[in-house]
């Protein structure tokens, strides 16, 4: 069955751009299009790089997971979830660059935004608008780092942590 994974929100574009921007990340997708896979399985064949990069497939729910029985016993195993990306998105020019960028970024510089952002958290700032404003960058350009990160997630108009 034909899974298509919709992308109507400017923060999710950054995704698609993302997914397989590294050799490891192409060919982790590809295997777990054709075959179930478990977090032991990721780690021996792609390294800690391909369990990190499972985690946040599995938040930003591009995968879909299962338990099944292994013979180490009970195991989560995954799968990709979408077999095509429908992209619905109609996004001022200024908002474009910003997410253009946003995903063209190392993730090293992706990450000291974040870190950045989580630091605002624990000072009390919880509001996306917020967090805009003490980076002084665009609601798409934070929209697209937060959609990017492994350990931050939008909820409404709100910037939680995730573990």
């Amino acid at each position: 069955m034909n899974k298509i994974k919709v992308v109507n929100d400017v923060g999710d574009l950054v995704i698609v751009f993302t997914l397989s921007n590294t050799k490891m990340k192409s060919e982790l997708l590809k295997t777990l299009s054709e075959v179930w896979m478990t977090e032991d399985d990721v780690k021996s064949k792609f390294g800690d790089e391909g369990v990190e990069f499972l985690r946040y497939l599995e938040k930003i729910k591009f995968v879909e997971s299962q338990w099944s029985n292994t013979p180490q016993g009970p195991k989560k195993v995954y799968h990709n979830y979408y077999t095509s990306i429908q992209i619905n998105i109609l996004i001022p020019t200024e908002e474009a660059g910003d997410v253009i960028y946003v995903a063209s970024m190392d993730d090293n510089e992706i990450e000291e935004y974040c870190e950045n952002i989580r630091k605002m958290i624990d000072e009390g700032v919880q509001y996306i608008a917020e967090v805009q404003e003490r980076l002084k960058e665009s609601s798409a350009f934070v929209r697209a780092v937060i959609k990017r990160s492994k350990h931050l997630t939008i909820k409404g108009m709100k910037v939680e942590k995730i573990s």
